[in-house]
C-alpha cells in the first residue's frame, strides 16, 4: 500500500496538515510519509507527531520521515510520485479565490501527478465522515447535455479516488446561466439548467459505478464558491477536479479540499533523488525523544 506524503516546514499551516494526515492515515490504514523541509526543526516535528499520535483512536499509522535540503517544490513532487496523495497546509495569506500565489503551492499544484489535499486555516481537523464531490456544470456540456472527453476523464479520476474511501457519498453540481441576450433570460436559464442536469446525471452514474455505493446528489444554481461552503458539514472531505481550485475559497472552508488531476493531463515530475535527502527513523510514541524526558 502506497503512503500518504505530507510536507512539513514547521509553519502553522504545515502543522495543521500533519495533524490531519495522522488522523486520516489512522482511519484508512495507509502509511504516513513526512517530508521534512530544510527550514524545519526535527524537534518541532517530534512534538507535533508525538502529540497527535497519542490522540489517535485505535492503531496508529506506520510512518517514516525524509529530510531534504533540495528545492522544496521539487522534493514534494518527487515524493508525491511514489505516494497515493500529497497533503499540504494552506495559510491565511492565500489568495481569496484559491492557492497558487505562494512559491511552493504555485509550483506543485499544476504539476502534481497525484491528488493534492489542501488543509486550510479554517478546516476542522477531524477524521472524514463523508465525501462530497463538487463540480461546476456551467458551460461544460454540449447541446445534447453530454460531457466532453475532458470532463469524462476528470469525472473518472474523481470517481476512482472516491472509490478508495468507504464513506457516504454526495455529489454536488452547480450551474449558472450565461449572460442572456435581451428578452431571452428565461430561455437561457432553462437551457443552462437542462445541460447541467445532463452533466450531473452522467457524473452521478460514473461515481456510482466506480464506488458501487449509492450517491446522494443535488443540482444547485449558483457559483461553486458560493454554494459549496453552505453545503459542507464538519467531517466532510471536499473533492474537486484540480482545475476548480481558483473558484474555491480554500482559506475559509471548514473542510480539507482534495484536488484530483485528470489522468490524461498529468505532467511528468522530476525523477531521481531530490538533492540531499536522508530517510530517518522516528522513535515510537512514549520514547524520550518524543516526550522530552
Amino acid at each position: 500500500m502506497r503512503a500518504t506524503t505530507v510536507g512539513f516546514s514547521g509553519s502553522g499551516a504545515s502543522r495543521r496538515a500533519l495533524r490531519w494526515t495522522v488522523q486520516d492515515c489512522a482511519a484508512t490504514g495507509r502509511p504516513l510519509h513526512v517530508l521534512l523541509g530544510p527550514a524545519a526543526g526535527h524537534r518541532d516535528l517530534d512534538a507535533v507527531l508525538g502529540e497527535e499520535l497519542l490522540r489517535v483512536a485505535g492503531r496508529e499509522p506506520r510512518f517514516d520521515v525524509t529530510l531534504t535540503t533540495d528545492d522544496t517544490a521539487r522534493a514534494l513532487l518527487v515524493a508525491a510520485a511514489d505516494s497515493t496523495q500529497l497533503v499540504l497546509g494552506c495559510g491565511r495569506d492565500v489568495a481569496p479565490l484559491g492557492p497558487g500565489t505562494g512559491p511552493v503551492l504555485g509550483a506543485v499544484l499544476p504539476r502534481c501527478p497525484v491528488p493534492v489535499v489542501l488543509v486550510g486555516p479554517q478546516a476542522v481537523l477531524t477524521p472524514a465522515r463523508r465525501v462530497v464531490v463538487a463540480t461546476d456544470a456551467t458551460d461544460t456540456a454540449d447541446a445534447t447535455g453530454t460531457a466532453d472527453a475532458a470532463d469524462t476523464a476528470t469525472d473518472g479520476a474523481v470517481a476512482a479516488w472516491a472509490a478508495d474511501r468507504e464513506l457516504p457519498l454526495r455529489l454536488l453540481t452547480t450551474w449558472r446561466a450565461r449572460p442572456p441576450e435581451p428578452g431571452s433570460a428565461e430561455a437561457e436559464r432553462r437551457h443552462a439548467h437542462l445541460l447541467a442536469a445532463g452533466r450531473h446525471h452522467a457524473a452521478r452514474a460514473r461515481l456510482s459505478a466506480a464506488t458501487h455505493r449509492p450517491v446522494h446528489a443535488d443540482v444547485v444554481e449558483g457559483p461553486l464558491a458560493d454554494v459549496v461552503p453552505r453545503r459542507l458539514s464538519v467531517g466532510d472531505l471536499l473533492v474537486v477536479a484540480a482545475g476548480a481550485v481558483p473558484d474555491l475559497p480554500v482559506r475559509t472552508l471548514r473542510s480539507p479540499v482534495v484536488l484530483v488531476p485528470p489522468p490524461s493531463t498529468r505532467p511528468p515530475v522530476p525523477t531521481g533523488e531530490p538533492g540531499d535527502r536522508q530517510r530517518v527513523q522516528v522513535p515510537p510514541v512514549g520514547h524520550p525523544a518524543l516526550t522530552g524526558a
